[in-house]
């Protein structure tokens, strides 16, 4: 192998003074008992440099991310250099950080010379090879650590995000996901499924509710965000339920599992000319409520014996009871039991999928213009539904622009159609298309039922097909998966659960569902569509908490869940707070 010289031409260009102190030995000392002398790495002006004209490395050009990285701590692993036959000198290993060097307009950057590949360019192939094949890069496990332990050590988030290049949203994800706790840790670790740093975020508020942990494994059918959701809202339900079942504890009203023999809803009782209510019926020895286990936190109040009390009955008139209801045979109650299941599952599964498909629409329209690969699709649907204008564009585009929806989707102006390029006039249009379809199909009272084939919604559901195949679309190449229900709605066909394993209205109905139809057989006004509508009524001191329950609500399984539902609460509320090494992550991307 010829000798070769290095040309005096290269300048060590110091990055920092930096006063670096001698490792001592360890009698003290450094080696033979001299002081250890350390020098700073060796830098070469980038205009020196040439990429190397076969690199194998196809993607040749440094990320907006890995740019963002080194304006702000420069190139840290060194590049590997040897001659260049044309004068000046060759890049082996480390030609995306030297394109990223040039973006950035860095002077120099740190180098170490192969004497070995200067006349030998096989080598400098395999260099390529062995530098890339035989390093390890941390994984996404890993790199949640290192951004949890550099803000440990006292950096701020964004400190953390200059010098990693990476988004705000991922340091702030990858900062919580690195504190997750030791369950949450092996579960995460345990599955076969490639997380992202904002994934293992999502099991934050679960990393001491081994049940919570279990169901995300369990439930893997779905999108992992749709899942959480669904959690947070149980979660949510129970300390809603608990609350309104200690308020009513506190007013002194009894509860029960459901209406009592002999006792009536106070819907079917009057005071004078009006129906009876809660406020009306306060005073009554006889009042009390049951909370069914399909209502959530939505109180029935009933009166113990109307008759006993002097009530008016609605049916009659008078103080007489209209005649008992023929019982319906325990046949006939199989049925509402199995819809009863279904319905109560979709209700929480549609609202569940709204909340997760709404926050990547958030997301998503934040872009001033279109992804390229999706930019036609999404010019062909906007111009075809302002064309055909299907009925969710005529009931809720005009009003779009005032509701707090459309503030979400970011509320553009006409400013922002002045200063819009022609590309992002598309996502501009997109934004009170959006709005106007997401309340009809999501909004509240009879909108929620869309999801539903055989009950009334004023967005068909052949319209919110149509719009939840344009998102699945336009969302499949952006972070975006569609829930199991939101498939089924897409796809034209029924949605009997979110496991494909296990079809809800094909489940034997068991002795505790069919004793819960046929007691309330005589109530049975399709109570167990929307309870939250159809059956609601005030506790006093709790209209608060009524007006937010809605039929999303789920309820404890146990006594015991009603006990641990306050201290559930601080993890829900913990996830939906705004919170406010690198060698290896830039060697992984170079």
């Amino acid at each position: 192998m010829n000798e070769v010289a290095v040309s005096p031409d290269i300048a060590d260009v110091p990055v920092a003074d930096v006063d670096i102190p001698a490792a001592p030995t360890s009698e003290g000392e450094g080696p033979r008992g001299g002081e250890t002398i350390y020098t700073e790495r060796p830098m070469i002006p980038v205009e020196l440099l040439v990429a190397h004209p076969g690199n194998v490395r196809q993607d040749r050009q440094a990320s907006e991310e890995f740019c963002r990285s080194v304006a702000a701590a420069g190139i840290i692993t060194p590049l590997e250099i040897t001659v260049e036959p044309d004068g000046g000198y060759r890049v082996v290993d480390g030609n995306v950080r030297l394109d990223a060097a040039l973006k950035v307009g860095l002077p120099a950057v740190p180098y170490f010379f192969s004497t070995d590949t200067a006349d030998d360019e096989g080598l400098q192939y395999l260099h390529m090879l062995i530098t890339s094949r035989f390093r390890t890069s941390l994984s996404v496990h890993e790199e949640a650590q290192a951004l949890f332990s550099a803000a440990q050590a006292g950096m701020t988030q964004t400190q953390i995000r200059r010098v990693t290049g990476l988004s705000s949203r991922e340091v702030k994800a990858g900062v919580r996901a690195g504190g997750l706790g030791g369950a949450a840790k092996q579960l995460a670790a345990g599955m076969d499924y490639e997380w992202t740093l904002e994934e293992l975020a999502l099991l934050k508020p679960f990393e001491d509710d081994p049940e919570a942990l279990e169901a995300i494994h369990r439930r893997w059918y779905g999108p992992l965000k749709y899942t959480v959701q669904r959690l947070l809202d149980e979660r949510e339900a129970k300390v809603r339920r608990a609350k309104v079942i200690a308020e009513l504890e506190q007013s002194g009203i009894t509860i029960t599992a459901d209406l009592p023999d002999g006792a009536m809803p106070l819907r079917r009782l009057m005071n004078g000319d009006q129906e009876m209510d809660a406020d009306a019926h306060a005073t009554c020895p006889g009042r009390g409520a049951w909370l069914a286990p399909w209502t959530g936190a939505s109180p029935n109040h009933y009166c113990l014996d109307p008759v006993a009390y002097g009530h008016v009955f609605v049916e009659t008139g008078t103080t007489s009871p209209p005649p008992p209801a023929e019982p319906s045979p325990t046949a006939q109650a199989v049925k509402p039991a199995v819809e009863r299941r279904v319905v109560v599952e979709g209700n929480k599964a549609w609202a569940a999928a709204a909340t997760v498909r709404q926050q990547w629409l958030r997301e998503f329209l934040s872009h001033k213009t279109p992804p390229k690969n999706v930019a036609a699709t999404i010019a062909r649907f906007v111009t075809e539904q302002l064309i055909t204008m299907p009925e969710p564009l005529c009931r809720g585009l005009a009003g779009a622009r005032h509701t707090q929806l459309f503030e979400t989707f970011g509320s553009p102006t006409s400013l922002n159609v002045a200063k819009s390029s022609q590309q992002g006039l598309w996502m501009i249009a997109l934004a009170p298309i959006a709005t106007a379809y997401e309340r009809e199909i999501a909004g509240d009272g009879e909108r929620r039922n869309t999801w539903r084939e055989e009950k009334y919604s004023p967005c068909t559901r052949t319209d919110a097909g149509a719009w939840l195949r344009f998102i699945t679309e336009i969302g499949a190449s952006h972070g975006y998966e569609p829930s199991p229900i939101e498939k089924a709605v897409a796809d034209g066909v029924p949605y009997r659960g979110d496991n494909p394993a296990e079809d809800l209205s094909d489940e034997t109905t068991t002795e505790e569902t069919r004793s819960e139809v046929v007691s309330t057989a005589p109530e049975s006004h399709d109570e167990h569509d929307d309870p939250s509508l159809d059956m609601s009524e005030p506790a006093p001191g709790a209209a608060d908490v009524n007006a937010r329950s809605s039929d999303r609500s789920s309820a404890p399984d146990t006594a015991a869940e009603l006990d641990a539902a306050t201290d559930s609460h601080i993890a829900m509320a913990e996830v939906r707070s705004d919170e406010a090494d690198t060698d290896d992550l830039q060697a992984k991307v170079a």
